[in-house]
C-alpha cells in the first residue's frame, strides 16, 4: 500500500517531553482536539506514527472520530484510516456509521452495516437510530424491517430513542399505521416520541389524527404546539390556528411566523399585517413573509416599502425576500429600483443560481431594458440556464417587440448544442413574438409544433395568442373561424381580442356578433361597452351609439378606476384615476390641467370616435 500520510512539519507545540505509553496517548489526543483543519490533523497522525503508536487500535479510532464526526468534511480521510484497522470494533463501526449520515452518505452507512454483520459484530442501542436515518434517507424498507426485527430480537424496545427514531422511519416510509404500532408498543413515550408521531400526521396531511393524539399528549412542549400550528396554518385552517395560537401561554419567533405565514397564504393581508405589527421579534422569514403576502395579493408597491423598512432596520435578506421583491418590481415596471436590487444582490454575495438568475432576466424584460437582461442570460452558469430561464429570456425578448431574436433563442434551445425540451409556458412566449411581428404563417406552423413534435396539448392561452396573432394581421375571417374550431370554450381574453380587432379595422358586423359572448361572460364590464360605442360611432351609426349608452345605464354598469405607477428616485407611486389620496394630487392636478392646454394650443382635439362619457 502506498504511503497516504506523508509526514509534515511538527505543530508549534512540542512533544519531546511526551514520555512513552499513556503520557504519550494523551498529549497526542489533547493535540487532536485542538485540529481546526486537515493540515493539522496530518501533523498530528504523523507525530503519532514517528512516536510508534500510530497504528494502536485505540488512537486510529480517535483520529477516527474526529474525522468522521467534524464539521470539515473529513469523511474520506476517515475512510482512509479505517481500512488500517484489521478488525475494527463496534465502537469504530457505530462511528463510522454515524458520520456516514451527518455527512449526507447513507449508503455507506447501510455498506457499513452489512460489512459489521458479516463479521458477526452485533449493533447496539447507539447504532440503531443512525441506520434508521440511513434508510429513511434511502428509503430502503426492506433493510428498515430487517433492522426492526434486530430490534426486537434484542431486547432494545425499551429505549426510547430507538423507538422514537423508528416510528419516524416509518413515517418517512408512508407507513403511519406502522409508526402507530410502533408508539403503541413503546413501553417509554417522551415528549419526543409525542411530538414525532404527531409530526408524522402533520407531514402526510392528516390534521384530524394529529390532533387527536396532540389533545391525548400529557405533557405538551413549545414544539408540540408549534407543529399543529403550522400544521393548521398550511392546511388554511385559520380558525382553529388561531384559536390554538390564543391558547398558547408560550409563543417563540417560530410560532408568531406560523400563523403569519398562515394568513399570508390565505390572501388575508391585513390579518397578516396586524400580527407582524404585533410581533416582538422578527426574523427574515417575518418580514419575507410579509413582503410575499403584498406581492401575491397584487400589492406590489407596499411590499417594496415594507423590503425598505427591513433595510433600515438592518434585517438581512434572504433569496427568497429578493425573489418577492423581483417580483414586485417587475409587476410596477420599477426599472431603477429593479437595477439596485439586482446590485445589491451582486454586493451580497448571492449565487446567481437558477432562481434569482430567471427572475432577474424576467425583471428586466418586463420592465423594458432586455439587453441587461440578456447579459444575466450570459452570466448564468450553463447548468443553470434550465427551460425557465430560456423560457423567461424568450418571452422578455417577445414583449419588448424583438421577435426574430425571441424566436432565434427558442431556436437556439432545442437544438442539439442545448436540447432543451421546451414547454407549454415557451410556446406562449415563442407564439407572442410571432404575433408581435405579424408572423402567421410562422405562428401557425409553432402552433401546430406543440403537440406534433412536443406532444404538448395546447391551452386557451395558447389559443389566445392564435386569435391575437390572426386579428392582429386583419384577418379577422380567419381569427373568427379558428375561435368557432377550437375544441376549448373560448374564453373573455379571446373574445377581447376579436372585439378589439373590430374596432381597429372598423368591422361593425364582427363587433355585434362578439359583444353579445362578452356581455354574457362579463355583463359589468363598461370597456365592452365603450369599444362597441367607438365601433358605431367610427361607422356613423349615432343612434346605435346612443342605445349602448341606454343599455349601460339600465344595467348600471360603472368604469372601474385605472391605476398607473411611476418611479422616480427608486420610488414608486400609484395612481388611481379621480383618486385624490396622493400628497401632491393638486399639483399633479394643475400639471395635467396646463399639459392639456398646451395641447389644445397645438391643435390637438380629443377624437370624439374613440371616447365615451361614463353617463349616471
Amino acid at each position: 500500500m502506498p504511503n497516504l500520510f506523508p509526514l509534515l512539519p511538527h505543530l508549534s507545540v512540542s512533544l519531546s517531553t511526551c514520555s512513552y505509553g499513556h503520557q504519550v496517548h494523551q498529549s497526542c489526543l489533547s493535540l487532536l482536539n485542538k485540529c481546526t483543519s486537515l493540515k493539522q490533523l496530518k501533523q498530528v497522525q504523523a507525530q503519532t506514527f514517528k512516536e510508534a503508536i500510530g497504528t494502536d487500535p485505540y488512537t486510529l479510532s480517535k483520529l477516527i472520530e474526529f474525522c468522521a464526526l467534524s464539521t470539515s468534511n473529513l469523511l474520506f480521510y476517515a475512510f482512509s484510516l479505517f481500512i488500517l484497522i484489521p478488525e475494527p470494533n463496534l465502537f469504530v463501526y457505530n462511528t463510522m456509521i454515524r458520520g456516514s449520515v451527518r455527512n449526507d452518505r447513507p449508503c455507506e452507512a447501510i455498506l457499513l452495516y452489512n460489512q459489521m454483520r458479516e463479521r458477526n459484530i452485533l449493533p447496539n442501542n447507539f447504532s440503531y437510530p443512525f441506520l434508521f436515518n440511513a434508510c429513511e434517507k434511502t428509503l430502503a424498507i426492506n433493510h428498515g424491517l430487517k433492522l426492526h426485527g434486530g430490534v426486537l430480537r434484542s431486547g432494545f424496545c425499551s429505549d426510547p430513542f430507538v423507538m422514537t427514531t423508528l416510528l419516524t422511519m416509518y413515517a418517512k416510509f408512508g407507513m403511519l399505521q406502522s409508526s402507530a404500532h410502533v408508539f403503541d408498543e413503546m413501553a417509554m413515550r417522551d415528549t419526543v416520541s409525542w411530538n414525532s408521531l404527531i409530526g408524522a400526521y402533520i407531514n402526510h396531511g392528516d390534521m384530524e389524527k394529529a390532533q387527536w393524539y396532540f389533545h391525548r399528549m400529557p405533557k405538551r412542549s413549545l414544539v408540540s404546539y408549534n407543529s399543529m400550528l403550522s400544521g393548521y396554518a398550511d392546511k388554511g385552517e385559520m380558525d382553529k390556528a388561531w384559536l390554538l395560537f390564543r391558547e398558547m401561554k408560550e409563543k417563540d419567533v417560530i410560532s408568531w411566523n406560523s400563523i403569519l405565514g398562515g394568513y399570508t397564504k390565505k390572501g388575508d393581508v391585513e390579518m397578516a399585517r396586524t400580527i407582524f405589527d404585533k410581533m416582538g421579534e422578527r426574523d427574515v422569514v417575518s418580514w419575507t413573509s410579509m413582503i410575499n403576502g403584498y406581492v401575491r395579493s397584487w400589492r406590489f408597491n407596499e411590499g417594496l416599502m415594507l423590503f425598505r423598512e427591513m433595510q433600515v432596520l438592518k434585517t438581512k435578506p434572504s433569496e427568497i425576500t429578493m425573489l418577492s421583491v423581483l417580483s414586485a418590481c417587475s409587476n410596477l415596471g420599477a426599472l431603477n429600483l429593479g437595477r439596485w436590487v439586482h446590485d445589491y444582490i451582486e454586493k451580497s454575495g448571492f449565487k446567481l443560481n437558477k432562481a434569482l438568475g430567471t427572475a432577474l432576466i424576467d425583471m428586466y424584460g418586463k420592465c423594458g431594458d432586455m439587453d441587461r437582461g440578456l447579459e444575466v442570460f450570459r452570466e448564468m452558469e450553463g447548468h443553470e440556464r434550465d427551460v425557465i430561464a430560456w423560457t423567461a429570456t424568450i418571452g422578455g425578448l417577445a414583449i419588448n417587440s424583438r421577435s426574430r431574436e425571441a424566436l432565434e433563442f427558442f431556436s437556439k434551445m432545442v437544438s442539439k448544442d442545448v436540447r432543451l425540451r421546451p414547454d407549454g409556458v415557451t410556446f406562449l412566449g415563442v407564439l407572442s413574438a410571432c404575433s408581435h411581428a405579424g408572423l402567421v404563417k410562422e405562428g401557425l406552423q409553432y402552433f401546430k409544433s406543440m403537440s406534433r413534435e412536443y406532444n404538448i396539448s395546447p391551452e386557451i392561452e395558447h389559443y389566445g395568442c392564435m386569435v391575437d396573432l390572426l386579428a392582429r394581421a386583419g384577418l379577422l375571417k380567419e381569427a373568427e373561424e379558428f375561435v368557432k374550431r377550437m375544441p376549448l370554450k373560448p374564453d373573455a381574453v379571446i373574445w377581447g381580442s376579436l372585439f378589439s380587432a373590430s374596432r381597429i379595422h372598423n368591422n361593425v358586423e364582427l363587433g355585434e356578433r362578439v359583444i353579445e359572448h362578452l356581455t354574457e361572460m362579463e355583463p359589468k364590464n363598461l370597456g365592452n361597452y365603450v369599444v362597441l360605442s367607438n365601433v358605431y360611432a367610427a361607422a356613423g351609426r349615432w343612434n346605435d351609439v346612443a342605445e349602448v349608452r341606454r343599455a349601460v345605464r339600465e344595467k348600471g354598469v360603472r368604469r372601474t378606476p385605472g391605476c398607473s405607477s411611476i418611479e422616480t428616485s427608486n420610488e414608486v407611486h400609484e395612481f388611481v384615476a379621480g383618486d385624490l389620496s396622493h400628497p401632491r394630487s393638486v399639483e399633479i392636478y394643475k400639471m395635467l390641467d396646463d399639459l392639456a392646454s398646451g395641447l389644445q394650443l397645438e391643435g390637438y382635439f380629443q377624437d370624439p370616435y374613440f371616447f365615451m362619457q361614463e353617463t349616471d
